[in-house]
């Protein structure tokens, strides 16, 4: 796997653009996005020594503005119930779906503590069985099902076939079902015990 160095020098110019591109449809406010792509480029800069190489370096400051965006919508208590990139196909992979993350509902749970809490133990969860499964087979979960990546990206990022990743996408739902199936099965959406 080729590995890959950082340039923080030319990130402004090199990736600045792009990366308001990318956050625009998404937050909806020019402001916003140049705002979130400042403080991209500041944890960037702050997690630098923690670059492993293993992707291009603006596949790496993408990561970190999707995870900016996320954050953004906890903060203001919402989560889009459809993006304004889901009206545009480019926005779609090839096979015309989108990530798993950008198809669940909107369950506004403000005030539902319960729901709340259940919703970050599971997330906790399940990035623990994520981080268990196999190498490629998580990188290549996380990238598809939580961070949205294209599969021309992922197949591109982790050097696979299409075929290749649709087996281990299959093969982490079936690994992921089956761990965390026994905690969560009774449980709602809402975090309360479903009705037997």
């Amino acid at each position: 796997m080729k590995q890959h160095t950082l340039d923080p020098e030319n990130w402004n110019m090199a990736h600045r653009t792009y990366l308001i591109q990318f956050a625009l449809p998404r937050v909806s406010d020019y402001g916003t996005a140049e705002d979130l792509v400042q403080d991209v480029f500041l944890s960037a800069w702050n997690a630098r020594k923690r670059f492993r190489g293993d992707c291009a370096e603006r596949t790496w400051l993408t990561g970190i503005l999707r995870n900016k965006i996320i954050d953004l919508y906890r903060r203001n208590g919402r989560r889009p119930s459809v993006l304004t990139t889901d009206m545009d196909a480019s926005a779609r992979d090839d096979d015309g779906t989108f990530s798993w993350l950008d198809q669940q509902p909107d369950h506004r749970t403000t005030h539902q503590p319960e729901a709340e809490t259940e919703r970050h133990e599971f997330l906790e969860e399940l990035e623990s069985a994520v981080t268990a499964l196999p190498d490629k087979m998580g990188q290549a979960f996380r990238m598809r099902e939580i961070e949205g990546f294209s599969t021309d990206e992922i197949t591109n990022e982790l050097k696979i076939s299409k075929s290749n990743l649709w087996v281990l996408i299959h093969r982490a739902k079936q690994s992921l079902s089956e761990q965390l199936s026994p905690n969560w099965d009774g449980v709602d959406e809402f975090g309360g015990q479903r009705a037997a």
